[in-house]
């Protein structure tokens, strides 16, 4: 059973993964964050991404990716990441709270990326996870 439960946006755009990064920290992790009491996950996941990102997701887009559980950066627990797509386009993405930067990664380029989200790379990468538009 996973520590912490999270909802996370997964955005692809030409082969690069969206990422987000807080503060001092090294790694960049998905925009997303911390289910609250009575809140449904797709709810959270649009939440913290206006939060994160300044941009307003339209629900009727969002689609549920699927649950990834792996080690929670940087604390000494396990994350379960409840994942959604956006079918539409983020446009005007900007840094917001405590997001400090924000970047697209190649798939392949994993120095930088938080654990749990290696995770979900290799689910996408062996097909245990399907994202498509």
């Amino acid at each position: 059973m996973a520590d912490i439960n999270c909802a996370a946006l997964v955005y692809i755009e030409d082969d690069r993964l969206l990422l987000v990064k807080v503060r001092e920290l090294e790694k960049y992790y998905l925009p997303g964050g911390k289910i609250e009491v009575d809140e449904e996950p797709i709810d959270a996941a649009i939440r913290e991404t206006y939060e994160e990102l300044n941009v307003v997701l339209d629900k009727s887009l969002v689609r549920y990716l699927g649950r990834v559980e792996g080690p929670a950066y940087p604390q000494d627990a396990v994350v379960s990441l409840e994942c959604f797509t956006y079918d539409g386009k983020l446009n005007d993405v900007s840094e917001n709270n405590e997001i400090t930067e924000v970047r697209y990664f190649d798939l392949r380029h994993h120095e930088q990326i938080a654990p749990a989200v290696l995770v979900l790379i290799e689910q996408l990468n062996t097909g245990e996870l399907s994202y498509a538009k």
